[in-house]
Parts: structure tokens; C-alpha cells; sequence
């Protein structure tokens, strides 16, 4: 069991999702995964969400779920949006784990119907300016960066160790 929630944070496709599952096993801890249950919030996918009301409003809903999941969240280990920590404080939801991956790697592990659910994955240049672009607010962000590259059970074992 976790003391604190564990928070990962980093660019589309960098194992957050993955790594939330091998993370809950271990300490044996809830995951939430805020795309998820944004989705369920607003009827929606993400995609459609950015199509009819804009990245602004999807911005929003990330701060809500931020909220509420301060609030109302223990013991559970969180896999956030890739935007998330750019547009608010994720810190009041726990500890904050940055899974730095390079963009090549990023793109091998996506498969185009992994593409089509990012609405701001669908240029691959325009996705590489973003992720070169994110960088830093991911590190500021972060309490600790790992390496995702690492396999997603031994990764997990390292992050424990490490908070």
C-alpha cells in the first residue's frame, strides 16, 4: 500500500497507462487514469471532446479532475493526459513521477489506431515540436524522472524504491 498517490506524468504514448498497472499490482493500489474518466465524465472520447469544444474546455476538465482527485483520492496510482501537467499543478494529487522516453521510441510504440484516439498526435512534425516543446514542464513538474524505457515491471520495482 502507497502512502501518497503516485502521479506519472510525461508525453503521449510514454508508457503511463502500462507502467499505472504494473505500479497498482505491487502496492496493491487503485489506478485512475484521468483520460479515462474524463471520458466517462463528458459521454464522450477525447478526440470528439477536442473536436466540438476545443482544447480550452478539455483544459478544463483536466483541472477538474485534478480537483476532485485532490480531494477525494487515496492509495491510488494516477496515469495522466500528456498535457496535463503543461496546463496545471498536478502536485496536489501526489507524487510526481516524470517517464522521460525519447520521441523515436515514443512513435515505434504507437500504432496508428493508438494515433487516432491523440487528437494532437495526428502530424507527426507537428507531435515532435509538441513533445521537444513539453520537456522542461515536465521535468519542473516532476519529484522524480525515470527512464521508460525500462520494462514496465522492472520500472515500477525502481519507482517504489525511489519514493
Amino acid at each position: 500500500m502507497i502512502q501518497n498517490n503516485i502521479v506519472l506524468i510525461g508525453f503521449m504514448g510514454s508508457g503511463k497507462t502500462t507502467l499505472a498497472r504494473e505500479l497498482s499490482k505491487i502496492c496493491d493500489a487503485f489506478v485512475l487514469d484521468s483520460d479515462c474518466l474524463i471520458e466517462q465524465r463528458v459521454g464522450m472520447c477525447i478526440s470528439e471532446y477536442f473536436e466540438y469544444f476545443g482544447e480550452k474546455a478539455f483544459r478544463e476538465q483536466e483541472r477538474l479532475f485534478i480537483e476532485w482527485a485532490s480531494i477525494s483520492v487515496q492509495n491510488c496510482v494516477i496515469a495522466t493526459g500528456g498535457g496535463m501537467p503543461i496546463y496545471n499543478d498536478v502536485h496536489p494529487m501526489g507524487q510526481v513521477v516524470f517517464l522521460s522516453l525519447d520521441f523515436e521510441t515514443i512513435c515505434r510504440r504507437m500504432v496508428d489506431s493508438e494515433c487516432a484516439k491523440r487528437p494532437l498526435f495526428s502530424n507527426i512534425d507537428e507531435a515532435r515540436q509538441l513533445f521537444y516543446s513539453r520537456q522542461k514542464y515536465y521535468e519542473q513538474s516532476a519529484n522524480i524522472i525515470v527512464d521508460a524505457a525500462i520494462p514496465p515491471k522492472r520500472l515500477a520495482k525502481e519507482i517504489l524504491t525511489l519514493l
